[in-house]
């Protein structure tokens, strides 16, 4: 284990020098923001897809055709179809995360060895920190340093953070080698407002560490130069971890649209094949026994048994190709939009990235802004307190104005 120092121009790391640590199991600092790993896949994947109103359909329009006698078609008529569907659905989800998980894991890793190292900050980025730790001492005056936190609240000014007194003289490699101790600390939480640990240094009085004293994963180190703290959180024990939440499977309005579409024209199938199990049941009452080459033994399928044959025969009302033809488009969708030079930063070459094309037709939906006149919350909750509905535009005049008073609601 390394304690790094950071920096906006080097970074500085040193090796372990707590022996009561090395007992010890710590979480890597590493966490996976793919949307899907090599055993979630296929169960993840089917779940995605057959939960989409036309997979279901044909799923089970599939499983009719296996049964001998019911289908009037082949056994692989459907089957072979929503197989090619999985298929390329399941290659463009693929694709996608695995270009994702690309761009995550685009920073660049060094291996550091059992000794003080430079490493420039052009072979690793260090603009946000991926753990938690307590800080010793900066290179700035006073023991302290600057943070953004807005990746954690949303707050654009910066934080102070103070070192440790006890440590803050601390800047030599010989004094930093002779260091010996030991930190306990909370458990693992997810408030970010909140630290309570004790440090014992050198068989010294216990030194209390609050928050302030502490730099979590996700903020932005500011107007710093450097700054060397210790190791208390990594991995998934981290609060900015602790916050996180698991995504879920989103759906945009249009294939929520389509299911609803899907499902009337289920019903309208369901119609007509009722309708035709009736007109069978007519026709086999009216001339049963007229046509010579059925037979007198001849033996009648039942009503449900003509269901299902009807349901099968009209299945293709439900066009088959919709959902893959929807897929196909989405994913050119988003190479457009990667492709658009009206969304092209000339000034780092940055061009917009389209990380699933699941949403595409999401953009710009906004339905609800909320804002403050400052741009920031002076208190960060947001407490209901009225709404006023009144039928006023610009367009209409003042008069219009007071006479809609009187149907002001007040909810």
């Amino acid at each position: 284990m390394f304690y790094p120092l950071l920096s906006c121009n080097q970074i500085l790391c040193f090796p372990l020098m707590f022996p009561e640590f090395r007992r010890l199991t710590f979480y890597l600092s590493t966490h996976s923001t793919a949307k899907y790993s090599m055993w979630s896949f296929l169960p993840r994947y089917l779940y995605l897809q057959f939960s989409k109103t036309a997979n279901a359909f044909f799923l089970f329009i599939t499983i009719l055709q296996q049964i001998p006698d019911v289908s009037p078609t082949g056994k692989y008529t459907t089957l072979v179809p929503l197989l090619v569907i999985l298929v390329i659905s399941g290659i463009k989800e693929i694709v996608e995360d695995y270009v994702s998980l690309l761009l995550v894991n685009a920073l660049k890793n060094t291996a550091l060895n059992n000794a003080w190292q430079m490493i420039l900050w052009k072979e690793v980025r260090i603009d946000f920190d991926s753990i938690s730790f307590v800080l010793f001492f900066f290179s700035e005056p006073q023991a302290t340093c600057f943070v953004a936190t807005s990746n954690l609240d949303g707050e654009t000014n910066l934080k102070i953070r103070q070192a440790l007194s006890e440590t803050a003289t601390m800047k030599t490699e010989k004094q930093l080698s002779n260091l010996s101790g030991k930190i306990k600390c909370e458990e693992p939480n997810f408030h970010f407002n909140s630290f309570a640990g004790t440090l014992y240094l050198n068989e010294k009085s216990p030194i209390s560490i609050g928050p302030d004293q502490v730099l979590l994963r996700g903020t932005q180190l500011k107007n710093t130069e450097w700054i060397l703290g210790i190791v208390v959180y990594t991995g998934f024990e981290t609060k900015f971890m602790q916050n996180a939440v698991k995504s879920p499977l989103k759906r945009s309005k249009v294939e929520k649209v389509t299911n609803m579409q899907i499902l009337v024209l289920f019903l309208l199938l369901l119609v007509m094949s009722l309708v035709s199990c009736v007109g069978a049941i007519y026709w086999k009452d009216r001339y049963r026994a007229e046509p010579w080459y059925i037979g007198k033994n001849y033996d009648y399928h039942s009503f449900g048994f003509d269901l299902l044959v009807f349901i099968i025969l009209y299945h293709n009302l439900i066009p088959i190709s919709l959902l893959v033809t929807l897929e196909i488009v989405k994913y050119i969708q988003a190479l457009f939009i990667n492709w658009d030079e009206d969304m092209h930063f000339k000034g780092s070459n940055v061009y917009a990235m389209a990380r699933t094309s699941n949403l595409n037709e999401e953009l710009g939906q906004v339905e609800y802004l909320f804002s403050d006149k400052t741009g920031t919350l002076t208190c960060n909750v947001m407490t209901f307190k009225k709404l006023f509905l009144l039928p006023y535009s610009v367009e209409s005049s003042h008069s219009f104005f007071l006479t809609k008073l009187s149907s002001l609601h007040l909810l």
